[in-house]
């Protein structure tokens, strides 16, 4: 019977030190990551209970109550209608998060000139009525050409919602403005919505795409509550087309934000 060789052995090339340190590291970031997950659950937890508890006394008080005034049915109707509306947009923000994270695969990215996409999406939203007494400008040069490769459906979600932000930050004399420009030499393009609105409170502005942070109302569309996830959205959709996205805002006199989308330019 022929004798099998022994594999030789190959010694770590990582001392002990640098293996336990690699490890402590390891667990910091994973105690952080677990503990960011339990925040951001209960802050949903938080958030759906609050619209559950105020449906359940709205329709307990239309049960105990005989001969209620015609006029406060309906706002108990309506009230329920909308605290429903509320927890159906959390369940739906909640359930795209966790598919962005599970299956990316449903963003499928195809090349697009970058000022062309900026332009058709431009003029869709000056033509939405809810923007009809703010002063929106298109501020993308006429041969901005470059390439990126985008889904534009979801990324029209992460615009939006930016826009939708500035909206409700504006007075007014509100303005939003859509911006591109590049570096130099050409390898990326920076996309910009900016707004002269109130801006975000220095405390909060580090935090406003953590998915475990609430304190920023504004985060949340008109008449719905709950988590505020459409940031967290946005920036997950971002990094999945290798991109960046980041937040420059002052209160104060000199108020205003300007978020920035960074991607990269494909050549043809």
């Amino acid at each position: 019977m022929q004798k099998q060789n022994k594999k030789p052995y190959d010694a770590p090339s990582l001392s002990i030190e640098e293996l336990s340190k690699g490890l402590y590291e390891s667990n910091l970031k994973l105690d952080d990551i677990n503990k960011r997950q339990s925040e951001f659950f209960s802050n949903i937890s938080h958030d759906l209970r609050s619209p559950i508890a105020a449906i359940k006394t709205a329709i307990e008080y239309l049960q105990s109550t005989p001969n209620i005034d015609p006029s406060e049915t309906d706002k108990l109707y309506k009230l329920i209608y909308k605290k429903a509306a509320s927890l159906d947009y959390m369940i739906n923000e909640v359930f795209f998060l966790t598919k962005l994270d599970t299956n990316s695969d449903i963003i499928k990215p195809v090349l697009i000139p970058c000022g062309n996409y900026l332009e058709d999406f431009f003029f869709t939203a000056q033509a939405d009525s809810k923007f009809k007494n703010i002063s929106l400008k298109l501020d993308v040069p006429l041969d901005f050409n470059h390439m990126i490769n985008i889904d534009p459906n979801y990324f029209e979600r992460v615009l939006n919602n930016l826009f939708d932000n500035a909206f409700r930050y504006l007075e007014s004399d509100g303005c939003i403005t859509l911006k591109a420009t590049t570096n130099n030499p050409a390898d990326k393009v920076f996309i910009s919505v900016i707004d002269n609105g109130s801006g975000i409170d220095p405390t909060n502005l580090a935090r406003i795409f953590e998915r475990s942070f609430t304190g920023d109302t504004s985060r949340t569309p008109d008449d719905k509550t709950g988590a505020g996830l459409g940031l967290s959205i946005c920036k997950r959709i971002v990094e999945i087309h290798n991109g960046t996205i980041s937040c420059d805002s002052k209160t104060g006199s000199n108020h205003g934000t300007c978020f920035t989308i960074t991607l990269p330019i494909f050549k043809s």
